[in-house]
């Protein structure tokens, strides 16, 4: 699986407005890969997570949450953001699943028959 991060302007977790890359841990197993997003705060029903011609994109849109709120010291901004993946024919996208509990967005990506093959060693003649 490869990442990219799609931002505008500079982007970042410091620039309101703009998309944010949320941090992103891959891990893999012999049946699939678990992918944790590190999202404190974010309401579910904001949370998009699709699949087209292989690629899984992870999105997060909230409306205006804190309209209206009066802050007397802000280091947490909240805001868009996107994640994209190239799933590179290795992840079975109809069995694809995620949750969200405790700030971490975890999606269960189960491998295709074809990439849980084991490696082998290829003699040297």
């Amino acid at each position: 699986m490869q990442g990219r991060n799609y931002r505008c302007g500079h982007g970042g977790w410091g620039h309101p407005g703009l998309y944010k890359t949320a941090p992103v841990n891959i891990e893999e197993t012999e049946e699939g890969y678990k992918l944790y997003l590190y999202a404190p705060a974010m309401a579910k029903e904001y949370i998009s997570i699709t699949t087209q011609n292989d690629v899984l994109s992870i999105q997060y849109k909230a409306e205006n949450e804190n309209a209206g709120t009066h802050f007397t010291r802000r280091e947490y901004r909240p805001g868009e953001i996107q994640r994209v993946f190239e799933l590179r024919g290795k992840v079975d996208t109809d069995k694809i699943k995620a949750t969200y509990a405790e700030g971490i967005l975890t999606i269960d990506l189960p491998k295709t028959e074809a990439a849980k093959k084991p490696s082998h060693e290829v003699p040297l003649g």
